[in-house]
This record gives C-alpha cells, sequence and structure tokens, in this order.
C-alpha cells in the first residue's frame, strides 16, 4: 500500500477517468505536492480498491486514470450499538472502532448520556474520521453512521446481539463466541459513562441481547469497544478462518 490512499465516493471502474475534488484534492495537490504521471490508490468504501495514474493536475481537480479494480467482500457484518458518549471519547471509539473492523456504527442516546443527539456538523466531523482511519488502516470499506432513538423505541433487535455487562457472573464474551459457528452479522452494544439504566438492561435481556464479561476489571466507555472489537476480530478472521 503507497503512504496515501485517496477516498471517491463513486464506482470505480477500469478504463475509465475520475476527478478528485475538494479535501481528497487538496490532500494530493498541496499536501502530498502530486504530480501528472504519479501511481495513487483510490478506494470507495464500498469495497473496491482501485490503481490508478494522474493525468491532470492543478488547484481545481485533478483527473486519474484508473488502470485495475480489485473488490472485497464481507463475510460477517459487524455492528457497534454504542451508547452517545462525551465528543472527545466518541472521536476515539468511531477512529479506532474503524481500525478494527467495524461495518456499521449505531449511535443512541442512552438514559445516562450526557448527549441525547449529535449535530449535523458532528455528523460531518464523524464521516471524516472514519474516512481517514480507513484510508490510514488500508481497509477497503468505509463504515456507516446512524443515529438512532433510545432502546425503548427500537422496534427490533438483531440477532447475534451481545452487550457489555458488570454482573461478575455472565459469561465470558469469547466464550460465547466460541457457541456461534457462523453469523451474517453480528452487534455489540456499549453503554455510555455512567453505565446501563436497570430499564435498559431489561430491555436488552427482553429482546434476547446476550449479557457478557469482557475482562475482570471495569473497562472505560471507550475501552471496551475495542476489547469486543478484538476478540470478534480474532474469532472471525483467525480462529474460524
Amino acid at each position: 500500500m503507497p503512504v496515501e490512499r485517496y477516498y471517491l465516493k463513486d464506482s470505480l471502474t477500469e478504463k475509465t477517468e475520475v476527478l478528485l475534488q475538494g479535501t481528497e484534492l487538496h490532500h494530493l495537490y498541496r499536501v502530498m505536492r502530486g504530480k501528472i504521471g504519479d501511481s495513487i490508490e483510490l478506494v470507495n468504501g464500498a469495497g473496491c480498491l482501485a490503481i490508478g495514474t494522474v493525468v491532470e493536475l492543478d488547484q481545481k481537480k485533478a483527473k486519474i486514470f484508473i488502470k485495475e479494480c480489485k473488490t472485497f467482500s464481507l463475510i460477517t457484518k459487524v455492528i457497534l450499538a454504542q451508547a452517545l458518549v462525551k465528543p472527545n471519547k466518541l472521536d476515539f471509539i468511531l477512529e479506532k472502532g474503524t481500525e478494527l473492523g467495524v461495518d456499521e456504527f449505531w449511535l443512541f442516546p442512552a438514559e445516562h448520556s450526557i448527549k441525547s443527539e449529535l449535530s449535523s456538523n458532528q455528523m460531518e466531523r464523524a464521516q471524516a474520521l472514519t474516512i481517514a482511519a480507513m484510508k490510514q488502516c488500508g481497509r477497503l470499506t468505509l463504515p456507516k453512521i446512524t443515529l438512532m432513538p433510545p432502546l425503548s423505541k427500537w422496534e427490533k433487535f438483531s440477532p447475534y446481539s451481545f452487550y457489555g455487562d458488570l454482573n461478575p457472573a455472565a459469561p465470558l464474551f469469547l466464550d460465547s463466541l466460541q457457541k456461534q459457528t457462523s453469523c451474517p452479522s453480528i452487534t455489540f452494544f456499549i453503554g455510555p459513562e455512567s453505565g446501563w439504566s436497570n430499564n435498559e438492561k431489561k430491555i436488552l435481556n427482553e429482546k434476547g441481547v446476550m449479557a457478557v464479561k469482557l475482562h475482570r476489571y471495569i473497562l472505560r466507555t471507550e475501552t471496551a469497544p475495542l476489547v469486543a472489537l478484538s476478540l470478534i476480530h480474532y474469532f472471525f478472521t483467525y480462529k474460524n478462518g
């Protein structure tokens, strides 16, 4: 992989030309000092990696000729259902979650969440963070970010769903994973800084979301998803191949 990749939210097809503009053009033209003839990589966040050559370049646009494309498809979709937390912690979770393979972020206000919603500017920032993390870590799919209502208003919950619980009697998450043979998607719920309310735990339990323990110690809300996602990645990528 080259030092830099560029994101283009378009279909990428071999033997065609595409245009880079906006932030990605600025990075190529101003930051990386690109020039005509440079070979670059393009990703569209939909599982496609394109190898291209810069054929035109100025401060207004960059024209790229795509020489070849490679595609990637998901085996198991990973969903992180994350209660809203402080902005700096959410930034960290979005960035590291992207690096650790999250395919969808479901952000929702928990009863103990400090924030109850995200502004349009915050959503734009969240998307920018995931784009940067996608390019940096080398993955080809861009996570989808969805704002969800409180758990009490969810009409249904996905099968193969788990949530982090502090109950010492809760089974270990890895032990629960080992009982799964295969699944098209897996969802992990993480609570806010102050934890789940009793009502939320009741909702999750009644909807069939399994309470699991991630560690023998109490993990911070920004640490818990990293542990859960690392275990998911290990189990579905390495252990099950």
